[in-house]
């Protein structure tokens, strides 16, 4: 099947795959200028019915207008912080490991100054700026 562009006159030759799906109503695109067109002799299928939107019955028998909010997750923003639940003891047992080895650190650096000094001679200039020089 030859088809043309009704904009800029561009012609295809479709295949007989193709073709077929055109008694569909499926539009073309022209390669060459972008242009959207229905070939002529093809038939263009009505667009669905939209669907009824359905409104609940209240009581009284008249349409009520209802909306349900998501859940809201974990606590709300009135929950105190007494309800709040305490941290996971893996935080707390990380946080003091942490500590104890900076502790550690700190007391190793004490403990081999002199030595560590006679290795690195700029850093007795960090012992005198934090007054540990001696």
């Amino acid at each position: 099947m030859r088809v043309a562009c009704p904009e800029c006159s561009a012609e295809y030759e479709l295949p007989p795959a193709l073709a077929d799906r055109l008694t569909e109503g499926r539009g073309l695109r022209c390669a060459r200028c972008g242009h959207t067109w229905v070939p002529a002799g093809t038939a263009v299928p009505p667009p669905p019915p939209p669907e009824p939107a359905t409104v609940p019955e209240g009581p009284s028998g008249a349409a009520e207008e209802t909306f349900a909010w998501p859940p809201r997750p974990g606590p709300g923003p009135d929950a105190s912080l007494a309800e709040a639940p305490p941290p996971a003891r893996g935080a707390a047992l990380a946080w003091a490991a942490s500590l104890l080895g900076l502790a550690a650190a700190a007391g190793a650096v004490w403990n081999w100054r002199v030595p560590l000094v006679e290795a690195w001679p700029p850093l007795a200039r960090v012992f005198i700026a934090l007054g540990l020089a001696g």
